[in-house]
Order: structure tokens, then C-alpha cells, then sequence
């Protein structure tokens, strides 16, 4: 016996085909907040606290005299509290691949404090970077 779909099972199916072709494309970080216009990644629990300011120039590219990479990016503490934040920079050549991953620094931040940050690769292969920032422990 041949069977065949009616036109509800079909548009069903086109709609469920549909709606999984609009995920994000590639990986997805989960547990981040980041904004597509800065290179800085906030963990959730600190994203209350922390912000990368919405300024005119937040975050700035360079190359030192050496032809190293050299980042330097902006945090806000949004709070009355004082607090440490540990700040690891990752830097990647021009293929994507990561070529200097840096120690993490410990940052202290008073109330209310907008602090400028730089990080500089040591490879002058680097074309890209990432920052995670996170609380220190």
C-alpha cells in the first residue's frame, strides 16, 4: 500500500528543516558574555559588575617598535565595591591558531573604576586576540 503525505505534514517538516538551518552558525561558547564589538569576554557571574564601556575608542590596536601585536581594551566596575579580576589574554596568528597564550593577571578594581588594560603578544605572528575576563580566586 502506498501511502501519501498531506500538504500539513510537509509544510511541518519544511518548517522544522527551516527552523534548524537558523541556529547560530560554527561553536558557541556557553556560559560567556561578549560583546561583537570588543575582543573581551565577561564570565556571567561577573557580567553585573563589569563592563566594557561604550566609549568612542574602548579598545585600541597597535603594533610596539618590535612588531608585536599590542591590545589595549577598557573595564568599568559598574558597582561601589571592590573587587579583583583575573584577565588572560590569548593572541592568534592570521590562520586563527593560537600562538601566545598568555599567564592571567590579577587586576584590582575600586568603586566605580574605569581601568585601561594592555596586553602585548610575544609573537610577532600575532593578528588577533581574545581576552577572558573572569574573578580572581
Amino acid at each position: 500500500m502506498m501511502r501519501t503525505l498531506s500538504p500539513v505534514t510537509v509544510a511541518a517538516a519544511l518548517a522544522f528543516g527551516l527552523a534548524a538551518c537558523s541556529s547560530p552558525s560554527g561553536p558557541v561558547a556557553p556560559g560567556t558574555v561578549g560583546s561583537p564589538l570588543t575582543k573581551v569576554t565577561l564570565t556571567p557571574d561577573i557580567a553585573p559588575s563589569v563592563s566594557v564601556p561604550s566609549v568612542q575608542t574602548p579598545q585600541v590596536f597597535t603594533y610596539t617598535e618590535d612588531g608585536l601585536l599590542k591590545y589595549q581594551f577598557q573595564l568599568q566596575n559598574k558597582t561601589d565595591q571592590s573587587f579583583f579580576l583575573r584577565v588572560q589574554a590569548t593572541f592568534f596568528d592570521a590562520q586563527g591558531v593560537a600562538i601566545d597564550n598568555q599567564n592571567p593577571t590579577r587586576e584590582a578594581f575600586g568603586p566605580f573604576e574605569i581601568k585601561t588594560i594592555q596586553k602585548v603578544s610575544s609573537n610577532n605572528l600575532a593578528r588577533d586576540v581574545r581576552v577572558q575576563v573572569a574573578p580572581a580566586r
